[in-house]
C-alpha cells in the first residue's frame, strides 16, 4: 500500500486509489478514505488540497484540452505548488506545509486554469432552475425533503426505497418521504453517486434541470453543476437510459417500464451539451475491469477473436471488428494490469491494425495477417 501518511498534496493528486475516490467514489473507496481521515485526522488540509487539485484538472470542462495540454497543465500546477513549499529537511517531512500555502496553491490553480469554474465549484450557486424543477414537482408530488450539502465532503443519504445516495460538495437532493405510485423521482443539482435498490416494477428516476436519467437498480454517477455547459452521467453497473427533459420522449420514458432512448452499460457516459442540446455517448477514459474478471490475460498464439471476446467480456465493452480479416490473427502476450486502451495499441501494434472509439463502440481495421 502506498505509504500515504507521508504523501504531500500533488502525490495524493497523482494516485489512482485516491483520484477514484474524488471522482468516482464507491463503498470501497468511501469506507476506506472515511476511516484513514478520522486516523489522520491532521492530514485533512493536505487531502482537501488534493481533493481541488483532482477536481480542477478533472471534473470542469475541458473540452478544448488535448491530453498534452492537460499534462502540461498539470505539470505546471505542481511546479507552482513547488516553489510555495518550504524547504524540508528530508523526504519524509515534505508533508509539513503550512495550510496558508496550500491556499495559495488553490490560487494558482484558479490563474492556470483560466476559467473561473472551480471557484464557482465551492460557491453558493444559483438555483433558479432546481427550483423551477422543485416547484413543478411540488404541484405533482406534494411535500419533498429537500437535503443541500455546502461542505467540502460527501454526504450520505438515505433514501425511503433502500437506495442510498453519495451527495458530493455543494449539491443538493429532493425526494418524497415515500415513493408512491409507479415510479422513484428523485431531484438533483450538482453531483451524486447513485447506489439504486432493484424494483424492476418501479423505475428510478434522477431529475436535473435538463436531463433526466431513468434506471430499474443500478449504480451511477450524475454530475449537473448549476452554470455548467453539460451535464455527464457515468455508469458504474448495471444499464440505465437518459434524455433531455421535458418533451414527449420524458413523457413516455415516465409511462414505461422498459428503458429507452439513448442506453448506457458500464464504462460508458452520455454527455448533454446544453448549448446545442447534443446527447453524446462515449467510453470512459480508462474502462475498469468488471467484477470478478481476470486481473491476468496470458496470450500464445492465440487468435484475435478470443482476444477480443475475453476482452469485451473482462471490460464490458463492444469490439467491431472484420473477423474474417483479423479474427484468426495470431498474438503472444501477457498483460496484467495495463489500461484497456493500452492493451489495444499493443494488440494493434503486433497485428499491424488501428483502432478507434466511435459511439461507446471499439472498431478496429487493419489489413490482417497472412
Amino acid at each position: 500500500m502506498p505509504d500515504y501518511p507521508h504523501f504531500c498534496a500533488e502525490e495524493f493528486a497523482q494516485d489512482e486509489f485516491f483520484v477514484r475516490w474524488v471522482l468516482r467514489p464507491d463503498a470501497e473507496t468511501e469506507a476506506f478514505w472515511q476511516q484513514w481521515l478520522a486516523t489522520f485526522a491532521f492530514r485533512r488540509d493536505e487531502v482537501e488540497a488534493a481533493r481541488q487539485l483532482v477536481l480542477g484538472l478533472h471534473q470542469l470542462p475541458q473540452a478544448r484540452l488535448s491530453s498534452a495540454e492537460k499534462m502540461a497543465l498539470r505539470q505546471r500546477i505542481f511546479e507552482e505548488i513547488d516553489t510555495l513549499e518550504a524547504p524540508a529537511p528530508d523526504a519524509h517531512h515534505r508533508w509539513l506545509v503550512p495550510t496558508w500555502q496550500w491556499a495559495a496553491a488553490a490560487s494558482v490553480l484558479l490563474m492556470l486554469l483560466g476559467i473561473g469554474q472551480l471557484w464557482q465549484l465551492q460557491q453558493p450557486v444559483s438555483a433558479s432552475g432546481y427550483r423551477a424543477l422543485l416547484a413543478q414537482a411540488r404541484r405533482e408530488a406534494g411535500t419533498l425533503r429537500d437535503i443541500d450539502n455546502p461542505t467540502a465532503g460527501t454526504r450520505l443519504v438515505s433514501l425511503p426505497d433502500g437506495s442510498s445516495v453519495l451527495l458530493r460538495p455543494h449539491s443538493r437532493l429532493a425526494f418524497p418521504v415515500r415513493f408512491v405510485g409507479t415510479t422513484r423521482p428523485v431531484y438533483l443539482e450538482g453531483s451524486a453517486f447513485f447506489e439504486v435498490a432493484k424494483n424492476p416494477e418501479k423505475p428510478f428516476f434522477v431529475n436535473t434541470a435538463s436531463l433526466v436519467t431513468k434506471v430499474l437498480g443500478t449504480s451511477f454517477e450524475v454530475q449537473a453543476v448549476a452554470k455548467s455547459p453539460r451535464v455527464v452521467v457515468t455508469v458504474k453497473t448495471g444499464r440505465v437510459s437518459v434524455y433531455p427533459q421535458g418533451g414527449e420522449q420524458a413523457q413516455l420514458q415516465a409511462r414505461t417500464q422498459r428503458l429507452e432512448g439513448v442506453v448506457l452499460t458500464p464504462n460508458q457516459q452520455a454527455t448533454y451539451r446544453l448549448a446545442d442540446h447534443q446527447l453524446k455517448r462515449t467510453l470512459l477514459a480508462q474502462p475498469a475491469l468488471a467484477g470478478g474478471a481476470a486481473a491476468v490475460f496470458e496470450y500464445e498464439e492465440t487468435p484475435i477473436h478470443e482476444v477480443f471476446t475475453q476482452l469485451e467480456k473482462a471490460y464490458g465493452v463492444s469490439i467491431v471488428y472484420d473477423k474474417a480479416v483479423l479474427g484468426n490473427c495470431p498474438l503472444t502476450a501477457s498483460f496484467t494490469d495495463e489500461p484497456l486502451f493500452e492493451k489495444l495499441r499493443l494488440i494493434c501494434k503486433a497485428t499491424r491494425a488501428h483502432y478507434e472509439v466511435l459511439d461507446a463502440q471499439i472498431v478496429v481495421t487493419g489489413p490482417g495477417c497472412r
